[in-house]
């Protein structure tokens, strides 16, 4: 009589898992950094995209208003913004109302109301309201050197951080831009109007800039994609810019509502690219 077959059953040793295992560990390793940059990668373009919708916004706008921008004062509880909300404030910094209702953003009605456009997809920021963690609605802030002043008559803003005081004077002796067609020197091409702020640095709509040397941030640009920032310009391009030097990215302790001066970054040349795109000396002043 023939003996019955009897199945022979197999398995993982203790070493060959352990091997599968490690294998599958390293794939992973090697893997990671990929997606993540690609992950990085597909939330700049998207936030590039934003920006050109917003300089889409602020042309309609000057197109209504006799080529006039939107205002852009240094406070984000005036009664006329481009953009209203502080984002040091909690309630304020959740809130789309101020970024799609036309009582307290001069753009929404050009933008489609839509509170998506503001916010660079990176930027992961919380505040905590009762316990509970709620995502801030806004990452862009535009240049103080751009936008026009909140009460009558219309004019150009000051541009109060252009001269590192606080109180200079629109035009004098830094360029500030109330219409495109005061955009001749950067021109559009090479004249930024917003930026991905920093999500320790964003308060209201407005981002500092200090034209003088030794050079310093004011307010500090993100480093949201690969050490870089979304950055729209006026003539409707966007790009995203890659920083070059590790003290743009804001490290440390940082005191909002301090009023004690940022320390200086002598020869960081992200700040004197920034300046370079920012405003131009007019000509004769001193």
């Amino acid at each position: 009589m023939r003996a019955s077959y009897q199945p022979r059953h197999t398995a993982f040793t203790l070493i060959e898992l352990l091997v599968v295992i490690a294998i599958i560990g390293i794939l992973a390793a090697l893997l990671f950094p990929a997606l993540s940059k690609g992950r990085q990668k597909a939330q700049g373009v998207y936030c590039l995209n934003n920006g050109r919708q917003m300089i889409s916004a602020l042309r309609m706008y000057a197109d209504d208003f006799a080529d006039w921008l939107p205002p852009n004062p240094e406070d984000g509880h005036s009664a006329n913004l481009w953009v209203s909300g502080d984002m040091w404030n909690a309630y304020e910094a959740t809130n789309t109302v101020f970024l799609t209702d036309p009582n307290y953003a001069k753009l929404a009605p050009y933008s489609g109301r839509s509170a998506g456009i503001y916010k660079c997809p990176a930027d992961k920021s919380t505040v905590t309201i009762n316990g509970i963690k709620y995502p801030r609605v806004r990452t862009f802030s535009m240049s103080q050197a751009v936008g026009t002043k909140p009460t009558p008559p219309l004019a150009a803003v000051d541009g109060p951080w252009l001269d590192d005081t606080h109180h200079h004077q629109a035009n004098n002796p830094w360029r500030t831009y109330g219409r495109f067609a005061a955009m001749v020197a950067p021109s559009p091409s090479a004249l930024w109007v917003f930026i991905d702020e920093e999500e320790r640095s964003i308060n209201d709509g407005a981002f500092g800039v200090s034209m003088m040397l030794p050079t310093r941030f004011i307010d500090w640009p993100g480093t949201y994609h690969n050490f870089g920032c979304g950055i729209a310009y006026a003539d409707g391009h966007s790009e995203s810019h890659k920083w070059r030097d590790r003290r743009t990215q804001l490290t440390g302790p940082y005191a909002p509502h301090s009023y004690n001066m940022p320390p200086n970054q002598a020869n960081n040349p992200d700040v004197v690219w920034l300046q370079e795109r920012t405003s131009a000396r007019v000509a004769g002043a001193q």
